[in-house]
């Protein structure tokens, strides 16, 4: 609810006030001694209804601060409820989660993006784990039987795509396309059950300093059909490893 007006004014209007009322009252009361009429007299009283202003000034920003943060923290937890995410954790946490359901899996898009600045940590808290050679391993197992994969990347991405490639023997249940981007591209992995239900993981990215992403997961069906077209349009522009078949 909004504040009424006359109580914003009294915010703002408080502190000069009382700067106001304390440097009439300092320079009557001429602390320092200097007589009354004298120049000097003012000094001691204008300092003073500074340090008032100041002190005044900071208690509104820190006001002002505070109703911010509450009201980023209401957005946020509104946009949270309405896209229905939900915290999975680090990209290990979340390469786990993934494992544990790819048996009950009949599609996976996934894509792999990294930038220069960023392959080096990604390698060491994510693409040389067990857990990311566990997923790779599954994907090989699955595609045997009914699973389907399609995996979207950059040259950074081209060693661990052919490793899977030229393990199957299904090739038609795993393709892949390379795409040179010189901006950074948001990592997803679409996941579609066999009953039919889809869901999607993202915010795999590990562009902060010293700050590993958190994933994100959403079963919304309009987030998922988001990132469904968003991938389909990656797809289309991207192309394939010329260098081994891959229609």
């Amino acid at each position: 609810m909004n504040k009424p007006q006359y109580t914003k004014w009294f915010d703002y209007s408080f502190g000069p006030s009382i700067a106001i009322i304390v440097f009439l009252f300092t320079y009557w009361l001429d602390p320092m001694g200097y007589g009354p009429k004298q120049v000097a007299t003012a000094i001691p009283a204008f300092l003073l209804s500074i340090i008032i202003l100041f002190i005044e000034h900071g208690r509104i920003v820190s006001k002002e601060a505070k109703k911010s943060s509450e009201l980023s923290d209401r957005v946020y937890e509104a946009v949270k409820n309405y896209l229905h995410v939900i915290r999975i954790g680090s990209p290990i946490k979340a390469m786990e989660y993934i494992n544990t359901r790819i048996p009950a899996l009949s599609e996976i898009k996934n894509t792999s993006f990294n930038t220069f600045s960023e392959i080096e940590r990604s390698n060491e808290k994510f693409y040389i784990t067990n857990e990311y050679d566990d997923f790779q391993k599954q994907i090989i197992k699955y595609i045997s039987k009914s699973l389907l994969c399609k995996e979207l990347g950059d040259q950074f991405a081209l060693d661990r795509f052919r490793k899977i490639y030229t393990v199957i023997k299904d090739k038609d249940k795993y393709k892949y396309k390379l795409i040179s981007h010189a901006e950074p591209q948001i990592n997803f992995i679409i996941l579609e059950y066999r009953d039919g239900n889809k869901e999607v993981l993202f915010n795999w990215d590990f562009r902060g300093l010293g700050q590993d992403p958190i994933v994100l997961l959403s079963k919304d069906e309009k987030i998922v059909d988001m990132f469904y077209i968003h991938f389909n349009n990656l797809w289309k522009i991207s192309s394939p490893d010329y260098d081994i078949t891959n229609e």
